[in-house]
């Protein structure tokens, strides 16, 4: 048992949901603990410091330039502080008055998501007005060129697997050409997008995605682009972006998990999710997805649960285990568990338990949507107690 559970009652949980913040996002590997463990032992120029974390970012990513901020929420926010101020520090200090600025933000309706804030909220945070376009499912280059005007300071694009998957977007490259007609930089949030490669060669001004969820950072957010955007950007530590500072063990932790990241064995990756599937099974029967950290395991009809109820119930349970979805709307309930934060004793523990539950079954105390594991306001007014 570790000091946290013994010391201070903290329940650890076994974690087959993910990278999500709910539960602490990644693990962070031995060899980016000990660049940050360094780093907190000692003492920098923090301009410094963050100039060489630019280097590694630029480098690895194929950006011109790089910072690091204290997460991609603040990287929304500081962003969008970047394209109403340039480097006018005046004007920095200014925000969150835009009086005299160009102060609107122009995003695809489809992109405002609840990623546990919304948002939209990160933009307002930092004095911009924004304008929605088209709809929850659709958008089309005319709505992007008739909503750009003079109070225009950005276009922002927001990647992730949860815009509607059916829907028909703007695509970024796009976004870029027309924005770029008339100098609008276009801001990428790709928070928990596993290579910000591409999105830096579609012409983005600045892509900004975690560094503790995909890469195993400490806590913090990494944002690449374009020079000069990214020194306005870092520049907002003196206005907004000072709320949002990021300590030396972040800056160290994500100049060591970018080169982590991106020189990364991926055979020995899959090799590894191989083995820990390998694990899982031999407890109970899993589905594969080739290629993929995820693996999925169908409930027998002798539980007599769906599979939100399962999930609920190995929530409750001691030890805690989270799992990444749970699906009723299949032939079978199913739950499906993310690999990539586990080792093979951790994957040991979840087989058992999701055995241990299959073999008796019993209801949930509480049975509550998937999704209100995240969000339900009865949940967070408890927090505390």
């Amino acid at each position: 048992m570790t000091e946290l559970e013994s010391k201070y009652g903290v329940k650890r949980i076994l974690n087959a949901m993910g990278m999500s913040t709910i539960v602490g996002a990644n693990v962070v590997p031995p060899q980016v603990r000990r660049i940050a463990d360094e780093a907190m032992s000692m003492s920098f120029d923090i301009d410094e410091l963050q100039a060489a974390a630019g280097k590694v970012i630029a480098r690895w990513t194929g950006a011109e330039a790089g910072c690091v901020t204290a997460c991609s929420a603040s990287g929304i926010a500081e962003t969008v502080a970047a394209a109403m101020t340039g480097s006018d520090l005046g004007r920095i200090v200014q925000l969150p008055d835009t009086a005299g600025m160009r102060n609107e933000v122009v995003m695809q309706l489809g992109h405002n998501l609840n990623f546990g804030g919304e948002v939209a909220q990160m933009v307002r945070i930092a004095g911009a007005g924004l304008k929605l376009i088209g709809t929850a499912n659709h958008c089309d280059a005319f709505h992007l060129r008739n909503a750009i005007g003079p109070h225009t300071a950005a276009v922002l694009f927001v990647e992730n697997g949860v815009v509607h998957p059916e829907g028909n977007f703007i695509p970024l490259e796009d976004c870029v050409e027309i924005a770029g007609r008339s100098g609008i930089p276009v801001i990428t949030d790709a928070a928990g997008e596993p290579d910000v490669r591409p999105l830096v060669r579609a012409g983005s001004a600045a892509v900004i995605t975690s560094a503790h969820k995909m890469m195993g950072a400490p806590t913090s957010g990494m944002i690449c682009g374009k020079k000069d955007f990214i020194r306005s950007t870092y520049l907002q530590n003196w206005g907004i972006g000072r709320a949002m500072k990021v300590g030396k063990e972040g800056i160290a932790g994500c100049m060591a998990a970018v080169e982590q990241w991106y020189s990364r064995d991926l055979e020995g990756e899959r090799r590894r999710f191989d083995a820990l599937a390998e694990v899982l099974a031999r407890h109970v029967p899993v589905r594969r997805d080739p290629g993929s950290p995820f693996v999925h395991v169908e409930l027998p009809e002798s539980t007599g649960l769906t599979a939100t109820q399962f999930a609920n119930v190995l929530r409750e349970s001691d030890p805690v285990l989270w799992v990444n979805a749970a699906d009723d709307k299949g032939s079978r309930p199913t739950i499906s568990l993310n690999l990539r934060v586990m080792d093979e004793a951790a994957a040991a523990a979840i087989g058992e338990a999701l055995k241990r539950l299959m073999d008796d079954p019993r209801e949930p105390q509480k049975n509550i949507p998937f999704h209100d594991l995240y969000w339900s306001e009865e949940r967070l007014m408890k927090w505390g107690e």
